[in-house]
């Protein structure tokens, strides 16, 4: 398999899993627990013990795709090739993974959070970059205004985001969501839990399919109440319009991410 096609394994389901437990024997239960959800990309974190070893064990599984993460240098990305894994993925841009990776014929994604670091790293020869942490410097509104601006660019959203703010990455021109804490909680792998991983993660892989018809599901099952319904349209308002639309072009030229409410939160001042 090239690069390419691994990446196109992992669009496909446009969820990965960055797997980051204490033990190796947690991580494996964990890996079990997402497959049988029907995860197909795993991201084995090198900050766990034996995470070579948890490469090695899983280089020979069919059913997912499995690469290393945490990924600093090519000597790490050389090693962790070396015990199958089939992408290196790192948290920031390190240009010299690229080409340990082309050498052994892995994705590599690299780390990037400014627009610099984006171009740099797509430049660099990554399949995909990493945006990381995209959720503390604003999250969708962010990753949205750079794809305003950067509309080529292969973009991984990763970092603290919220269930919430899922469906409004997913209306994004993304390629992937790397998933950690919020798709597994540390509480159901330290109790073993793996039949409610299971469980937890097939909500997530039904809602990344089809956000619109699984949204009440899943986010009920998440615990977030459904936001208010809007209210009714007064008589002789109808044709007010309730979204601020782009400038010069045509309704059939939006996308989801050029229109927003006409009323900005507390946080949105300086897209007035």
């Amino acid at each position: 398999m090239i690069p390419r096609e691994m990446i196109a394994m992992m669009e496909r389901r446009r969820l990965v899993a960055e797997v980051r437990t204490a033990t190796a024997v947690q991580a494996l239960g964990v890996v079990d627990a997402l497959a049988a959800a029907g995860i197909a990309a795993m991201e084995i974190s090198l900050t766990i013990p034996g995470a070579q070893e948890i490469l090695t064990h899983l280089s020979t599984r069919r059913d997912v795709l499995v690469g290393a993460g945490a990924v600093l240098d090519a000597r790490q990305a050389s090693q962790a090739v070396s015990c199958g894994a089939r992408f290196v993925a790192s948290p920031i841009m390190v240009p010299e993974l690229v080409a340990a990776a082309a050498e052994a014929r892995v994705a590599c994604i690299l780390g990037a959070l400014t627009p610099t670091e984006i171009i740099a790293a797509q430049r660099a020869g990554a399949e995909m970059v990493k945006v990381f942490p995209a959720e503390a410097l604003g999250g969708p509104m962010y990753i949205r205004a750079l794809l305003r601006q950067l509309t080529h660019v292969s973009l991984q959203v990763s970092g603290g985001f919220s269930a919430e703010s899922m469906g409004q990455y997913l209306a994004l021109p993304i390629r992937t969501l790397a998933l950690g804490s919020l798709l597994v909680p540390q509480t159901l792998i330290e109790n073993g839990n793996w039949q409610a991983i299971t469980t937890r993660a097939k909500a997530f892989v039904d809602y990344t399919a089809n956000p619109h018809d699984n949204a009440a599901r899943f986010l009920a099952m998440m615990g977030i109440a459904p936001r208010p319904q809007p209210a009714a349209v007064v008589p002789g308002r109808e044709n007010i319009p309730t979204e601020r639309l782009v400038p010069n072009e045509a309704p059939g030229d939006f996308h989801p991410w050029d229109s927003r409410p006409v009323e900005f939160g507390d946080d949105e001042d300086w897209l007035r």
